[in-house]
């Protein structure tokens, strides 16, 4: 069995795509798998520290995801891979580079699995979603609504099926002492980690600058501030790393609590190891979708939900109840194991595997 696997633009993208490729592993030994990623130079790098070399880059339309001009390059460029490569499956998790390829794949009639993360399908999954014979999504809140939308009145129920996010297994692997050992912390107080999603997020960087020290008073303090950003000046008590890769169980490891962006990967990967998170959404990104999962997160999983609006007035007094609080901690992070499935890279696999034998049971 050959399985083409495409995505890219993130690493909330992509890790779940390589959690699903080890997993397709365990239901056929051998499978063969490929990916397809985008241009964006961290796509390569990150699959790189995974030991996976793209079988093709393709570039991103630039904000528009029906640039003609770029689409008609990408579709060509995937058609011509597929046709040499012959895949018997595509499983995607969107973005924009995966519409070319999976209109590559429906016109030659390979079947599509595709995975939906957040609480909101994106536009790219939204439009090859009608070619899908597989829709599986992170959070059950899209499954309702995806039923109830008239956008989707041509897909049937049997389509869609609530697996869970996939995370990868070393996630949960980390060591307490390894994470000590990287960050320099004592781990006296409790840890908190400031994680802006792979890329960083501006606004809570320097939320931790302004508030470094009054969050220093209850907390030890981890910052991920992404790539060529600012954290706060050195000083005892605060680790600050642009971002973490093969260092991030040993960081979950040793957190005590975390603010975070909400996109999905993050929740899920945070949700798998039970940290109490206060998720802070950026409003306004297509569909809204962090504060979708950010919604979603609370009212299933415990997390607190503090708008961004809010963050400089009430980040420190938010850290100082959550920290203090170990009875608030425990509820949160019993609740937060509800958002985690721990089979569900397993359970996407199994559903590839079977889109490939219905096919080759129907010709």
């Amino acid at each position: 069995m050959r399985t083409l696997f495409v995505s890219g633009g993130s690493a909330g993208h992509l890790a779940p795509l390589v959690a699903v490729a080890r997993a397709m592993k365990r239901v056929d030994a051998n499978t063969e798998i490929a990916f397809v990623c985008s241009d964006r130079l961290e796509d390569a790098a990150y699959l790189s520290k995974e030991k996976i070399t793209p079988a093709l880059i393709l570039s991103r339309p630039a904000r528009n995801l029906l640039l003609p001009l770029t689409l008609m390059r990408d579709y060509k460029e995937a058609s011509a891979f597929i046709h040499e490569w012959k895949p018997d499956v595509v499983f995607t998790k969107g973005a924009a580079i995966s519409v070319p390829v999976c209109y590559a794949a429906h016109r030659k009639n390979i079947p599509i699995v595709i995975h939906e993360s957040d609480a909101v399908m994106g536009n790219a999954n939204r439009l090859i979603a009608r070619w899908a014979k597989k829709v599986c999504l992170g959070m059950e809140a899209e499954s309702r609504e995806q039923k109830a939308e008239r956008d989707f009145s041509t897909l049937s129920a049997q389509r869609f099926i609530v697996t869970g996010n996939p995370v990868r297994p070393e996630i949960l692997e980390g060591s307490r002492t390894e994470g000590l050992r990287i960050t320099g912390l004592s781990g006296s107080k409790p840890i908190l980690l400031v994680w802006g999603g792979s890329q960083g997020a501006e606004t809570l960087n320097a939320a931790v600058r302004a508030h470094i020290d009054e969050l220093l008073e209850t907390c030890d303090v981890i910052h991920l501030t992404g790539k060529g950003k600012k954290g706060a000046e050195p000083r005892a008590g605060y680790c600050t790393m642009e971002f973490a890769h093969t260092e991030l169980p040993h960081l979950f490891a040793i957190t005590t609590l975390a603010v975070s962006r909400a996109g999905a990967g993050t929740i899920s990967e945070l949700s798998a190891n039970a940290i109490p998170t206060v998720l802070v959404p950026i409003r306004g990104l297509a569909h809204d979708h962090q504060f979708r999962n950010a919604t979603t997160a609370q009212e299933n999983g415990g997390c607190i939900l503090l708008l961004q609006e809010n963050l400089d007035a009430k980040l420190v007094s938010t850290v100082h109840v959550l920290a203090s609080d170990t009875a608030l901690r425990t509820e949160i992070s019993q609740k937060m194991t509800s958002l985690h499935r721990p089979e569900a890279a397993l359970h996407i696999a199994e559903i590839i595997a079977g889109c490939v034998a219905s096919r080759g049971e129907s010709h």
